[in-house]
């Protein structure tokens, strides 16, 4: 299988094109040699007005400009598992295109990730994607630093991969130099690569390679900035030895710094002219990342304690560790040495009666005839079963229930789990002792490999074989991968770690001699940089041991899917299972505070703005819900948010925070997974509906033609909004203070514009990236435009192209308003939904149940009702649900995420109700879905909004004609057309409800328009 990149991905483009505008109007100079890069002026203003700039979306306490005096830095943060190996390589490729820059550096921190570096810039199909796709003439070779072992006595010389990299020159064209590198080379040691003065050559005059790249002028790309913190000597290495004139950091996670002494000192995040932030909350909200479900095994009386044995020395003594959490939810480990014949009860009275009877190399017998070996994890209470083979059966649990579903889909996805454990030699086979986790991990495997088997549909033929396959060679289905493997010469171990590490294709594929491998094993080696999109399932059959980044740690499985083809799956919601032991029970917790410690919510009180959405939303007056705020202790008469309820605050009114939708951060242990029926007698009369609601449509967007374009930028010059901007007589300076720039704002004279005037040429050049306009287009519309108004020098500056940027922009999108259609995709399937199984047969229940709401009303909904439970998200919804109308035959909630309307910004709108009504005569022809927005009346609605809701009436007058289209195509001449568009059969009616109207008259102007 070939993975499949997508090009212009908003969520990547945006950082690439604000990298590439950090240089706007900033001269670049030609290099001095020809080994060298382009010259950055890295004392021009210009650069820091423009990262200015780029920072006006960043919250206030991620803005901030500062220089460092010998070079550039510019960071870029990007949530794990949004792409940003993608995004650096096509920055690579930008910054050559357009500046020139001919020399990067990669520097990355481990193994893992220089080989998935590696492998993702020198694999053919991504290299096909940077030339054919996205247009780029140029290649990019890749220079891998690696250890230099010569034998004694033989002679030294500079590594091919470095000399290559300093001695191309800029001359040449069509290629690009990447020097790979991983931090352990980056350090300043006697026999280190790239700092030794023993080698029998030289490059370019220099004898160390050090300062051979150096003299390059290289930009350097970081990955993973938190490895690379500024004090340490890494970082200090590259300042100091390489001399990058720009670095630029990707990264999740940043370093720390600490700012301010004794009270007043705090942690802060060491963030140097940021420009992007794509955080984890925004990567959830936007669904760019699979949602997260954590899980643990409890044990059997809800008491947390588990014991662990640590070591056994034959006929002496067997060491135990008794690990439980107190009342403070802290972790307590205690450790108890017990000899031949001792109670197991001197660990806890729940072992009384139960003695040691024998203490061999690997393993004790005990007096009730069960054997425990080193390493063994287990409940008091449930002694029989071991911890670890819980968790295993779990983990296998929630890797079967996705990997089933997975398979279903016209095009599969290879479900993947990743297990992470605490002892090789619990997996690997060392010939000293008995490698118990793998032997229990084969164990539950082989049973439920059985049970999947027997409960295979006559349907699931495909599946059946691929578990029965599974099932005939078990240690083919798993694979592992340590440090010490990388030194290995077992061919086994090799194969397995060069398909974990570099063959990612075929780790994913269905196909072929390693198809039945889906699980893999690790001692934590692989974390930040290894990822695989298909992960569903983590097991950390081990504590972290380390208060890690909760990000960090599920970063290996937070990508979204790829199918069988290569493509990856967007506009669904995946959940990636995160299993854990019970010391970790609050994990879901510390994410949260750490997501929303990212989002940086800084606000002390309410607004009014607030008080009022939220009043609308719960049908109430803004005194009412001040009331009940108050009544709660949520806030004070002020509307002051009390900071010691925040995060309760936060739970109950997630609305009011932009809080994440519940369903995509969930703790399993409290958030027991809610299972709503599908009554099925209320989905076949609903089924028409619901699969015409589920055929899949794309927006479509009629050219706009010159002669348009050139009235608008004729007109959007000669509006005195552009002239307000440009002839502004004040302007900004800037000055270092203690090595941070500080811009003041200094009162001037017109005449002080002169000097940002640009040159027409250059103009029209950055007008052009700005608006996706060509030259000869700009030029003949500001010649237009200079016959109705005198242009003077002075217009042409970087403050005009924002301007007018900003106006064409709107007027563009208002032509997108008027020029907008819908198209239906050809050869797509509708089944399997929310609702239904790929046969189209219903479900037994929602597959999630999230998607129909967060708030659950007890009792049992109205026959009509589609579901068996009441959830919702607001009181209008509810209300909906719960009224019994004569007229409806059936009615049900849309899952969110089903029904998505593209709309011309990039966004999606969905409806939430749908319903069949009975028509004047009785007969439920109706079809209706409804729209419930919390406003009072339809004139709050604000311009995008309103223009969504057209769009939904647009989307369901083309459904109607293309379904005739469809059904009748050659059949009917325009008058039988004409009378078909009239059927009510067929036809699907679309209504906006507010705060202020009732479904029931909704419901009843349809029947009688109808």
């Amino acid at each position: 299988m070939e993975l499949i990149l997508k090009r212009n991905l908003p969520h990547q483009q945006i950082p690439i094109e604000r990298l590439c505008s950090v240089f706007s109007n900033v001269g670049i100079q030609k290099p001095m040699k020809s080994i060298e890069n382009p010259i950055i002026d890295v004392k021009n203003s210009y650069l820091y007005h423009n990262i200015k700039h780029l920072q006006d979306d960043l919250p206030l306490n991620l803005k901030g400009i500062s220089s460092v005096n010998d070079y550039l830095n510019i960071d870029i943060k990007m949530e794990t598992g949004t792409g940003k190996t993608y995004v650096y390589t096509k920055a690579i490729y930008e910054l050559n295109r357009l500046y020139g820059f001919k020399k990067f550096i990669i520097a990355v921190p481990s193994l893992p990730i220089k080989a998935g570096t590696a492998n993702f810039i020198q694999n053919q199909n991504n290299i096909k994607h940077f030339k054919n796709v996205c247009g780029y003439n140029t290649e990019i070779k890749l220079r891998t630093v690696e250890s230099v072992r010569t034998k004694k006595g033989s002679k030294k010389y500079i590594p091919s991969s470095i000399r290559d990299f300093v001695t191309s020159s800029i001359i040449q064209k069509n290629t690009i130099e990447v020097l790979l590198v991983n931090m352990h080379h980056l350090k300043e040691t006697k026999t280190g690569v790239l700092v030794r003065e023993d080698y029998d050559s030289h490059i370019e005059g220099f004898f160390r390679p050090v300062d051979a790249i150096s003299a390059t002028r290289p930009i350097m790309i970081i990955d993973e900035p938190h490895r690379f913190s500024r004090d340490n000597a890494t970082f200090k290495f590259i300042e100091e030895q390489i001399k990058p004139q720009m670095i630029i950091r990707f990264g999740a996670t940043f370093p720390d710094k600490t700012i301010g002494r004794g009270k007043s000192k705090v942690e802060v995040k060491d963030y140097q002219n940021l420009i992007y932030d794509l955080n984890i909350h925004k990567a959830f909200e936007q669904n760019l990342i699979k949602g997260v479900a954590k899980e643990h095994v409890e044990g059997p009386d809800g008491k947390e304690e588990i014991f662990k044995i640590l070591t056994i020395k034959k006929g002496e003594y067997v060491k135990f560790q008794k690990t439980v959490l107190n009342d403070k939810n802290q972790i307590v480990k205690m450790t108890k040495e017990l000899k031949k014949n001792d109670s197991l009860s001197l660990l806890s009275p729940k072992f009384q009666g139960i003695t040691v009877d024998g203490i061999l190399a690997t393993k004790i017998v005990l007096s009730n005839g069960e054997e425990k070996f080193t390493g063994d994890t287990f409940f008091a209470d449930v002694f029989a079963t071991s911890y670890v083979r819980e968790s295993i059966r779990l983990a296998l649990k929630r890797h079967f229930e996705t990997e089933r579903e997975n398979f279903k889909r016209k095009f599969r996805i290879k479900t993947l789990a990743l297990f992470f454990i605490d002892d090789i030699n619990s997996y690997r086979d060392n010939g000293l002792k008995e490698p118990y986790l793998k032997k229990i991990f084969e164990e539950e495997l082989r049973e439920k490999l059985k049970q999947e088997i027997e409960i295979c549909r006559d349907s699931e033929t495909e599946y059946r074989k691929y578990l029965e396959e599974s099932l005939e060679n078990i240690s083919k289905t798993h694979a592992g991968y340590f440090s010490q493997d990388n030194i290995s010469t077992e061919e086994e171990i090799e194969k397995e770690v060069n398909v974990i590490l570099f063959d990612k294709e075929k780790l994913l594929s269905l196909e072929g001699e390693a198809n039945t491998r889906r699980f893999i094993f690790s001692k934590w080696t692989l974390k930040e940089g290894w990822d695989n999109p298909n992960i569903f399932t983590i097991a950390k059959l081990r504590s972290s041991g380390s208060d890690n980044s909760k990000l960090q740690e599920i970063g290996r499985g937070l990508r979204l899917p790829v199918d069988e083809t290569g493509n990856r799956i967007e506009n669904e919601t995946f959940i990636l299972n995160y299993i854990v032991d019970f010391t970790e029970k609050d994990f879901v917790k510390k994410l949260e505070q750490e997501i929303y410690g990212e989002s940086s919510f800084e606000q002390k009180s309410l607004t009014t703005d607030q008080v009022e959405k939220l009043a609308k939303n719960k049908g109430v007056s803004n005194e009412e819900l001040v009331t009940e705020l108050m009544v709660k202790g949520f806030i004070s008469f002020n509307l002051d948010i009390k900071p010691d309820k925040l995060q309760e605050f936060i739970v109950e009114y997630p609305e009011l925070f932009n809080k994440l939708d519940k369903g995509r951060i969930t703790d399993r242990n409290k958030d027991k997974v809610k299972k709503v029926g599908i009554r099925q007698q209320n989905y076949w009369k609903l089924k028409d509906l619901w699969e015409q609601l589920n055929k899949k449509y794309y927006l479509y967007l009629d050219k706009v033609d010159d002669e348009k374009l050139l009235n608008i930028i004729s007109d959007v010059i000669t509006e005195d909004l552009i002239n307000k901007s440009v002839s502004k007589t004040k302007r900004e300076t800037v000055e270092m203070v203690q090595g941070e720039l500080i811009f003041n704002t200094t009162l001037d004279t017109i005449d002080s514009s002169i000097n940002d005037t640009l040159d027409y040429g250059e103009f029209l050049k950055i007008m052009a990236k700005n608006t996706n306009l060509s030259i000869p287009l700009i030029h003949t519309g500001i010649v237009k435009a200079s016959k109705l108004k005198k242009i003077e020098d002075i217009f042409f500056t970087l403050d005009t192209v924002r301007s007018f940027s900003t106006y064409f922009k709107q007027r563009i999108y208002d032509e997108m308003l008027k020029i907008y259609s819908y198209r239906k995709l050809p050869h797509t399937t509708v089944h399997p939904t929310e609702l239904t199984e790929e046969n189209g047969d219903p479900r037994e229940y929602v597959k999630t149940s999230a998607y129909l709401g967060v708030n659950e009303r007890k009792g049992t909904p109205i026959e009509t009702y589609l579901y068996d439970t009441i959830l919702s998200d607001s009181s209008i919804e509810e209300s909906n649900i719960i009224e019994n109308i004569s007229s409806v035959e059936v009615f049900g909630k849309i899952p969110k995420r089903t029904l998505q309307i593209p709309f011309i910004d990039g966004s999606t709108y969905s409806p939430d109700f749908m319903y069949i009504v009975k028509d004047n005569d009785g007969k439920p022809t109706l079809n209706l879905v409804v729209e419930s927005k919390g406003v009072k009346k339809k004139q709050e609605l604000r311009g995008t909004e309103e223009h969504k809701i057209e769009a939904a009436y647009k989307l369901f007058n083309t459904v109607k004609e293309l379904e005739i289209k469809d059904s009748y195509r050659g059949k009917a001449d325009t008058a039988e057309f004409e009378e078909l568009l009239k059927s009510k059969s067929i036809n699907v009616h679309y209504r906006r409800q507010t705060n202020n109207e009732e479904i029931l008259d909704i419901i009843n102007d349809l029947i009688q328009n109808n």
